[in-house]
């Protein structure tokens, strides 16, 4: 797993390199380095930038400081200003094209100027708006579940990715917010942590003032699988949060199973591991799986309702859209998949980068009707 972390870590770090030497060549045609040391602190940037996020991301796999926490989230917040900037480029070639086709004279500086500062803006309100976590309500008809549900107050947060960048402050924001909500069960759809490192014992603490009458509930997902600490991980998961990873509990006379994540699944391996856990259809049933992808495969066993999160629903524009295309069905909220009921939820944390626009750092609250 770790040689995989070290190959995408190489890639992203040739991907951004390569769209930087395209953003320098372009703002050098367009005569924006009027002084030889502007083109060479760039050029520095350039390089030093994504280097040391990369760096970052390798060395704070297995160790933790807070001088990386500090390299490794402004690479990540790189990564975003390196995306706008790119659109940008692409906006003003765009522009230039327009004037010399159709002889315009539209005011390319102006609009420069214009498009960095609002992208700056932008990027400003998504670091503050990912570090705000609020809450979303939904509600969803479920003949099976509402006799059992109705009138219960069921929390959900996904994707928490504790880690290099968020720890247990972050945490703390989080669980005070669900224990406002007075919630009668919660449950969290992996991805609690990021993968690299981290005070493990420290940021898992705020978890144990979640004591809601039903229980808390946890499901892993892939950035478990990522961590080359696993086994530290587990040992200081708080005993009030119930890891029912490839198990089944029985609560409030309801079936709640978790499904362990997997790329590739098949429709038979999704049943086998329902049968291995002794999954009655039956029975009503309340699926946690990190991943929304397997929800029609789970339609087919006749499960209630699937939870999911993973997706971040893109976690930032123009990503959103992309996921959207992607999976736009299951790619965020409520969904009905024959007599399945399921949510997939956009995450209260972040991936990679701190940064969240266009997309809710949500704790959801959902009432079975």
């Amino acid at each position: 797993m770790y040689l995989r972390y070290i190959f995408i870590s190489i890639l992203l770090l040739f991907i951004t390199i390569s769209g930087e030497y395209l953003l320098f060549i372009t703002f050098q045609s367009l005569g924006a380095f009027k002084y030889p040391y502007v083109k060479n602190i760039i050029l520095i940037l350039g390089v030093l930038l994504p280097t040391m996020f990369v760096g970052a991301m390798l060395y704070g796999g297995r160790h933790f400081s807070t001088i990386n926490t500090w390299i490794y989230t402004t690479g990540g917040i790189w990564l975003v200003v390196f995306t706008y900037l790119l659109m940008g480029v692409a906006t003003v070639l765009l522009l230039m094209l327009i004037n010399n086709s159709f002889g315009f004279n539209l005011p390319i500086k102006l609009i420069s100027f214009i498009l960095i500062t609002i992208s700056t803006l932008v990027i400003l309100y998504g670091i503050y708006n990912a570090n705000n976590p609020r809450i979303v309500r939904m509600e969803m008809t479920s003949p099976t579940l509402a006799p059992l549900w109705q009138g219960k107050k069921i929390v959900i947060i996904s994707d928490v990715h504790l880690g290099i960048i968020r720890q247990g402050k972050f945490m703390k924001k989080v669980v005070d917010i669900m224990n406002s909500e007075k919630p009668d069960i919660t449950f969290t759809l992996g991805d609690l942590i990021d993968g690299p490192s981290f005070p493990y014992k420290e940021g898992f603490a705020p978890i144990s003032l979640l004591n809601p009458p039903l229980g808390n509930f946890y499901v892993e997902g892939n950035h478990e699988a990522y961590s080359e600490e696993y086994p530290i991980f587990k040992e200081n998961l708080p005993e009030n949060l119930n890891n029912v990873t490839e198990k089944k509990v029985i609560v409030n006379d309801t079936q709640i199973i978790g499904i362990s994540y997997d790329e590739g699944r098949t429709a038979d391996e999704i049943a086998t591991e329902l049968s291995k856990v002794g999954y009655d259809k039956n029975i009503p049933s309340i699926i946690l799986m990190h991943d929304p992808k397997d929800i029609p495969m789970l339609a087919k066993s006749e499960v209630s309702l699937v939870l999911s999160g993973h997706t971040h629903k893109g976690q930032f524009f123009p990503f959103s859209i992309l996921v959207k295309m992607l999976d736009s069905k299951y790619f965020y909220g409520v969904t009905n998949t024959l007599n399945t009921m399921s949510v997939t939820s956009e995450g209260v944390g972040t991936a990679m980068t701190p940064v969240r626009i266009g997309t809710t750092p949500e704790i959801i609250v959902l009432t079975i009707k």
